[in-house]
């Protein structure tokens, strides 16, 4: 058995522990997720874009769009993870787009609050699925990259709510 020093992502004081390449996920498994995390990016990417289009505060329009520069970065980063494992990306979003799309189509109508509420949730759930890949145990690599992107989405979630309060 092969034992390596990875550092512990789960534990947020980075604390080094022995993980035996046993435990690390095969790497159809791999791929297979990454691809989920793929679709999900592919996704966030085109409600953003919508977001911005929907918004009429321009500081909420460029911080959308920053936003929008950190999922397209997770996508090419998830991309280039899938291919180094010899697996090929998917190249576009999934059913759960008219989910999340629709809800800031509509909230468009509402004015920037309800855009940004819309968004919101979008944001709860791309946390959810960050953190749940940050539970798995991946290659080091993907991992660190998880881990970056599960911090991103952590800050734009945080962000939109504050937004939110300070146009209640």
């Amino acid at each position: 058995m092969n034992n390596q020093l990875t550092p512990n992502l789960k534990n947020e004081r980075h604390a080094m522990e022995v993980i035996n390449e046993s435990d690390v996920m095969e790497t159809e498994e791999i791929i297979s997720k990454l691809n989920d995390l793929v679709a999900l990016e592919f996704n966030a990417i085109e409600t953003y874009e919508v977001a911005i289009e929907r918004l009429e505060n321009l500081d909420y329009r460029a911080k959308m769009t920053e936003f929008l520069g950190e999922h397209e970065r997770h996508l090419m980063d998830l991309c280039d993870a899938i291919i180094q494992e010899g697996g090929t990306p998917l190249d576009g979003g999934d059913y759960k787009q008219f989910l999340t799309k629709g809800p800031v189509i509509v909230a468009g109508i509402g004015g920037d609050k309800s855009v940004l509420k819309a968004m919101l949730l979008n944001e709860g759930l791309t946390n959810k699925l960050y953190k749940n890949a940050n539970d798995e145990i991946y290659p080091g690599y993907i991992q660190l990259m998880l881990k970056q992107a599960l911090g991103d989405v952590r800050h734009h979630r945080v962000w939109i709510e504050s937004a939110i309060e300070q146009l209640d």
